[in-house]
């Protein structure tokens, strides 16, 4: 069924063939959305990858200068701009850092050759050998409590799992004719996000979902949610200590996602704005306290532009928490660029291709006061002003 709000979208995005070309912007300060201080340095900061031409990407930040995330497909972690591996156990050839807290505990996944294998870990810098979580074949989250949320399979069905000191804590709970189809975050106040396929009143549908801290208590379906759409796939990707929570709306009939928030559990959905023509964008992460959120600004393949190659490559958006969504600069200028991470300090961690087209792990500081609308001029550089920091 097409919605008043989709066939608002479809008709703004059919009259326009051609996406206006998002120009790499530099330090322009976000009116209304400084963060920063006196000594706010905005610079884009490439960090160290390993030897090979796949992606590298920041994917969370723990305290100070750690980050973690992955490089030519290895599970690694950053200290500064200096990279590290972590310890692959016999068996397993690739993986990913996913999440990491305060005190330095990092989770993720690990894989091989065998497509749709993989196993949940969690790991502390200058240990010997990664844990494997029990049952788990990935971990999505972890909190300052080292709560850990991720998914275990039991055969063809997806489950959500939640481990604490290195052991099950408890398989989240559905109610009958429930399945899981994501588990993606933990807040320190234990609220576990993810989404679900479930049934109402004979009528299917795919919904957000927030498990409570208390194993006890039922799950809290996420609205809206529209029994008998098809179409819709509700995903919240992050939650943050106050319980605000961001994410997307995949709308398959037009491949529309559209960035949304929940202000809290119990409260319905709003639409966050898309950034200046751009038909499709995400939000994949928000701050701990300061309600900043980021994400991905992208193009739908059905809805425009027309055709597909004329439109720009995605790039990594932030949203102040009001306001329009504004683009983070690009590190070389046709360059693509994605946001995975974002501090309480305005640090934004993700990925950016650079002048000679690899895809580099990197860190916007002082984001939005870097962040810029369409159409603002700037020249986007790195650190020494030539786009590759």
């Amino acid at each position: 069924m097409l919605r008043a709000r989709r066939a608002a979208v479809l008709a703004v995005a059919a009259g326009s063939l051609v996406a206006t070309a998002l120009t790499a912007a530099g330090p322009a300060r976000a009116d209304g959305a400084g963060h920063a201080g006196a000594t706010c340095d905005p610079a884009i900061r490439v960090l160290d990858s390993l030897p090979g031409d796949g992606t590298s990407r920041v994917d969370d930040f723990g305290a100070g200068a750690l980050s973690v995330g992955v490089s030519q497909a290895r599970p690694v972690y950053w200290t500064g701009r200096h990279l590290h591996r972590i310890p692959l156990p016999s068996g397993y050839t690739q993986g990913t850092v996913e999440a990491v807290n305060r005190s330095g505990l990092m989770v993720g996944s690990l894989g091989n050759a065998t497509p749709g294998v993989s196993v949940a870990f969690s790991y502390r810098a200058g240990a010997p050998a990664v844990h494997l979580l029990p049952r788990g074949s990935r971990a999505t989250g972890v909190n300052d409590h080292g709560h850990i949320v991720g998914e275990g399979r039991d055969g063809d069905t997806l489950l959500g799992l939640e481990w604490s000191g290195g052991r099950l804590r408890r398989q989240l709970a559905l109610a009958p004719g429930f399945t899981v189809t994501a588990v993606t975050a933990i807040n320190n106040a234990g609220l576990v996000t993810g989404s679900v396929y479930g049934v109402e009143d004979d009528l299917w549908f795919d919904g957000g979902v927030v498990w409570p801290a208390d194993p006890t208590a039922p799950p809290t379906l996420l609205g809206p949610y529209y029994p008998g759409d098809t179409y819709d796939y509700w995903t919240p990707t992050a939650i943050d200590d106050t319980g605000r929570i961001v994410g997307t709306d995949y709308y398959s009939r037009a491949d529309l996602t559209t960035p949304v928030t929940w202000a809290s559990p119990d409260v319905a959905s709003t639409y966050v704005g898309l950034l200046g023509d751009r038909t499709s964008g995400t939000l994949d992460d928000i701050s701990p306290t300061t309600g900043v959120a980021v994400g991905t600004a992208l193009d739908s393949y059905v809805v425009g532009p027309w055709p597909p190659d004329t439109a720009p490559p995605v790039q990594a958006e932030i949203w102040p928490g009001s306001g329009p969504m504004r683009a983070l600069p690009r590190l070389a200028p046709d360059g693509a660029s994605s946001a995975y991470a974002i501090t309480d300090d305005d640090r934004v961690g993700g990925s950016a291709a650079d002048a000679a087209g690899a895809t580099r792990a990197v860190v916007w500081t002082c984001a939005l006061e870097q962040s810029y609308l369409p159409g603002e001029d700037g020249s986007g550089t790195g650190e020494d002003g030539s786009g590759t920091a």
